[in-house]
């Protein structure tokens, strides 16, 4: 799987490195400017979008590739291989993008006139429960549209994209219905393992544990979706050894 995973990032490390280097030097220039604040912060969020789109896109042919080309196939790995290096490899990007995200917001906050005294008060609990969320958001995102791409590809050999997109709808709203009947929510509620609230009066974040309800709806939904997602390698696996043919 690493050995996959090296030869993903080097046959694409012109399309990571200079769309990294081009997002880099784009962000500088904008916070060098002589523009609005609020003209930098749009900018900035559409440089971000538009490269995290471009990275997306590529963890999903990377995926498709290494699934679908016979030279890939050919390397003497199990079909559960091909998804771990595809996830890793979106992974890495993910949390790449992130950190400069995270770096670039910070500055300007500070360049702004803010602070983050309040940082200090956020437990570590906390801290610890955001960042296992968001990678499990990441891994759960990832494997439903390498799920969608595997049966597409194993269903048809001529417009995969459309009969994948209709997969990936049909799947969407099936999942999201069942989950906001379970749960009272679905996929789209992020990081609600944490209640933290701001209060203007006393200028500190409330520590609290979610209540029964709360906790019940998040974690419940949690518990779901990697459910999911071990269905999802299952089905992937049974996609590639049975159905896919390499060209």
């Amino acid at each position: 799987m690493i050995k996959l995973l090296k030869y993903d990032l080097k046959r694409n490390a012109t399309l990571l490195l200079g769309g990294m280097a081009i997002l880099l030097l784009c962000e500088f220039v904008l916070l060098w400017s002589r523009a609005t604040d609020e003209v930098k912060i749009v900018l900035s969020v559409l440089f971000f979008g538009a490269v995290s789109v471009i990275y997306f896109i590529s963890s999903l042919r990377v995926f498709d590739y290494n699934i679908s080309t016979v030279s890939r196939r050919l390397v003497p790995v199990g079909a559960l291989s091909y998804v771990g290096a595809s996830l890793l490899y979106g992974l890495l990007n993910s949390l790449v993008l992130t950190v400069i995200g995270a770096a670039f917001t910070a500055y300007m906050v500070v360049n702004l006139g803010g602070g983050f005294s309040w940082a200090g008060q956020i437990p570590v609990w906390a801290i610890v429960l955001i960042v296992v969320e968001y990678l499990f958001l990441l891994v759960y995102g990832f494997l439903t549209f390498y799920m969608t791409i595997a049966l597409a590809r194993s269903l048809v050999t001529k417009g995969v994209f459309w009969v994948g997109l209709l997969i990936f709808i049909v799947l969407t709203i099936v999942l999201s219905y069942v989950e906001d009947f379970l749960f009272g929510q679905d996929s789209s509620a992020l990081f609600g393992s944490v209640d933290l609230q701001w209060s203007s009066q006393s200028g500190v974040l409330a520590r609290e544990l979610p209540g029964l309800l709360s906790a019940w709806q998040t974690w419940g939904s949690i518990v779901f979706e990697g459910l999911l997602c071990v269905a999802f390698l299952y089905v992937i696996k049974w996609c590639i050894e049975k159905k896919i043919e390499a060209r």
